[in-house]
């Protein structure tokens, strides 16, 4: 009887650790899937606009050499940081406004602190929350 309890322990115990167990990379798999498909649906910037320059996956010094520094930013976290056990990197981000070309989101990497584009939001009538 001792031996059945113990491989059903056993089993549940394994059966857990496999569903915590993350990706290789060391993120989830899905992680970057829902941010793409949110970019996806953004409409591009215009040819002539500065933000046109700006690519999915940049750093924060790259957009800062092509637009200079933001008239505005707002940090947050995202509901990623709050699931026990979430190894991935996705659990803040970092908006930065131009006010009248709109806004630069980034992924902020938990380990590194690294900014990482993963939305360009065009807005002509951006304000950058002044």
């Amino acid at each position: 009887m001792m031996s059945r309890v113990s491989l059903v322990v056993l089993a549940f115990a394994v059966a857990v650790f496999c569903a915590c167990a993350s990706s290789p990379g060391g993120e989830q798999a899905g992680e970057g899937s829902k941010a793409e498909a949110a970019a996806s649906k953004d409409p591009a910037p215009p040819p002539g606009s500065p933000l046109s320059k700006v690519k999915l996956g940049m750093n924060d010094s790259e957009v800062r050499k092509i637009l200079g520094n933001p008239d505005n930013q707002n940090n947050y976290v995202t509901g990623k940081s709050w699931i026990p056990y979430y190894y991935g990197t996705d659990t803040s981000r970092t908006e930065w406004m131009y006010k009248g070309m709109g806004r630069v989101v980034y992924s902020r990497n938990r380990y590194s602190g690294t900014l990482k584009v993963i939305r360009i939001l065009y807005d002509p009538n951006e304000t950058a929350g002044m």
